[in-house]
């Protein structure tokens, strides 16, 4: 049974994360959801639900985002995606747009960051990272080249299951060595020489797009679809409204933004 206070449920959840972001796991991605949704219903306005949970990354000079980089909402439930669109289309229709569009894209299971002018830098708390470029000498392979924005450091869900499956829980195992360690070890070294660790941009990622109500009635298909374009692990798809006004009218909280 769970604790009812929220601070202990918080400090709990901490934890959790910080295992999670070290590549150290100890429980699965629903039940630490299950456990926030707990907080929330105890206490909606704790300052941890509005929070982005940050990366566990020791080295590298401080980058602050042009753009906050917000972890994403989440919903289990094909009622609570139905919610989502909704509010998609009740902002659109404020905005007069009618039949407003939504993009489907694979949520990879990595260490996010964002690649521009020249510098990696990991999410950090959303607000400022730090500087992981050094990645790219040690051999991690930049999917569509450089400078593509987000994406998410990974190594090749296969080959990880081939070399490492019986070693290592998760392939996020290895990446938080290559991106954190001073030496790397020789997990780190072999999928680097065989060039399987990538840093992988979403733009790149084969998506979906289609209305809200194709979405609402497709959404196994499509998750079916593009789970199969990817060899990577993953941890869910991404749904969001495509139009740059309805992203604008919609907003953001400290979390997450509300278009996605």
């Amino acid at each position: 049974m769970f604790s009812t206070d929220p601070s202990a449920i918080a400090a709990q959840l901490t934890e959790y994360n910080r295992h999670y972001r070290a590549g150290r796991p100890i429980i699965s991605d629903q039940e630490y959801d299950s456990i926030v949704e707990y907080l929330r219903s105890l206490d909606p306005e704790h300052p941890y639900l509005h929070q982005v949970e940050p990366e566990a990354i020791r080295s590298g000079a401080s980058v602050r985002h042009k753009s906050p980089m917000l972890s994403t909402d989440k919903v289990y439930t094909k009622e609570k995606l139905e919610r989502f669109v909704e509010r998609v289309e009740i902002a659109a229709a404020e905005l007069g747009i009618q039949d407003p569009q939504f993009r489907v894209t694979p949520k990879l299971d990595g260490m996010a960051g964002f690649d521009r002018d020249g510098i990696l830098a990991s999410r950090g708390d959303g607000k400022v990272g730090s500087d992981i470029t050094h990645i790219f000498n040690r051999g991690v392979i930049p999917i569509g080249g450089r400078n593509q924005g987000a994406g998410e450091i990974v190594m090749v869900k296969s080959f990880f299951e081939t070399h490492f499956a019986d070693e290592f829980d998760h392939p996020r195992n290895v990446v938080v060595g290559i991106v954190n360690a001073d030496e790397l070890g020789e997990a780190q070294k072999k999928a680097l020489r065989a060039r399987k660790v990538h840093f992988a941009t979403y733009k790149h990622l084969k998506a979906w797009s289609g209305s809200g109500q194709h979405l609402i009635r497709d959404i196994d298909k499509i998750t079916a679809t593009l789970s199969s374009s990817v060899d990577y692990p993953l941890d869910g798809m991404v749904a969001e409204a495509i139009n740059e006004r309805i992203k604008t009218r919609m907003g953001a909280t400290n979390h997450h933004h509300k278009w996605q």
